[in-house]
């Protein structure tokens, strides 16, 4: 019988501590490892009084994000029982890296977000440059094993010289059972954090061009009563509150629009396909819908209008797409996951 592996997980943001899709991967990758039998503790920053979080025990340094990205003592010390280390980009790269090196332990790299050149749209000209010579600093950072959640994402970091041996690519999992279709599906719906990135003016743009059409917004972030202000008669706009709130909006969206510009993934495109959704997106996945170029505000207005007025299509999309979102599956990803852990350890130096 396989041994069950000690797993420390790293990452500077851990639920209930939220900011996008990446807590919820590193939280449920914590799950279904614990779930398979493996022992995992998770060190983040945080409230040091919180030990655990739905059965997940949990070491919180009471550290910004900033001096979590030194905090490789820290992480040595959580590390000494574990097998491995597994840390996310970005401010977990750099201590979990060192730790590993002093421990002489494997460290696998999951990579939740690689954007590029993609900052210079989000943050300007300048800081955009800092940012995104930063990223490249930590791809470089040597790791046992690198894991990207698309073809699209590693196909990134090798088109920008940032390749290393031991990349390979595992798909991220949904909650199946969360995900179902309404059988009313009377809107247009954007989920996402209300930035450029994820191409929230695309989808205003829109909501502008179909003004007799019910669109709906889910989303957080710091423009949120900037948007708020922009939205026409026709959209509503509410706080995402937690996942299963989300899954309820998706099972009554007829069409999810999703014009982002730059995605390691793009779950909430799959949990939208699980819930029945035509797809008017740029993302990769092998969705049913409308694929459009990031930026292309005329091009989504015409997608989305073209999937509204054609009831039929849109339904037999849906129907596609809850077939193609079951390949999206945790156990699936975790085993392959324990996999990699494995070949790390025997082939450490």
């Amino acid at each position: 019988m396989t041994r069950p592996l000690r797993i420390l997980l790293v990452h500077e943001r851990f639920p209930p501590d939220y900011a996008g899709g990446g807590e919820y991967v590193v939280l449920e990758t914590a799950r279904y490892l614990q779930a398979a039998g493996h022992a995992v503790t998770v060190l983040t920053a945080g409230d040091p009084a919180q030990t655990s979080f739905e059965g997940i025990a949990t070491t919180r340094l009471p550290f910004s994000r900033l001096r979590f990205a030194f905090a490789w003592q820290q992480v040595a010390h959580a590390a000494r029982g574990a097998d491995i280390i597994q840390c996310f980009s970005y401010y977990s790269i750099y201590p979990a890296a060192r730790a590993a090196r002093q421990l002489g332990k494997p460290v696998v790299l999951c990579v939740l977000a690689l954007f590029d050149r993609i900052w210079l749209d989000m943050r300007g000209a300048l800081v955009g440059r800092v940012m995104r010579a930063l990223e490249r600093f930590l791809m470089r950072v040597p790791m046992t094993a690198r894991i990207y959640l698309s073809d699209e994402s590693l196909a990134l970091a090798h088109a920008n010289g940032l390749q290393q041996v031991g990349d390979q690519v595992l798909a991220p999992g949904i909650t199946l059972s969360d995900y179902h279709a309404a059988e009313d599906k009377p809107f247009i719906l954007f989920a996402g954090k209300l930035d450029v990135r994820k191409g929230i003016d695309t989808v205003l743009a829109a909501a502008r061009s179909m003004p007799q059409v019910p669109f709906r917004l889910v989303g957080w972030g710091p423009r949120f009563a900037e948007i708020a202000a922009m939205c026409p008669p026709n959209v509503t706009l509410e706080r995402f509150q937690d996942r299963l709130h989300l899954a309820m909006r998706l099972s009554q969206a007829r069409i999810f629009l999703f014009p982002t510009m730059a995605e390691t993934f793009g779950l909430v495109v799959a949990e939208a396909m699980a819930s029945g959704c035509a797809i008017v997106s740029t993302s990769t996945l092998p969705f049913a819908g409308e694929r459009i170029a990031g930026g292309d505000a005329k091009a989504a207005c015409q997608a989305v209008r073209a999937l509204w007025d054609d009831p039929a299509r849109c339904a037999a999309a849906g129907k596609l797409n809850v077939e193609r979102s079951r390949a999206y599956c945790w156990e699936q990803h975790v085993q392959q996951l324990a996999a990699v852990y494995r070949q790390a350890i025997d082939e450490r130096p």
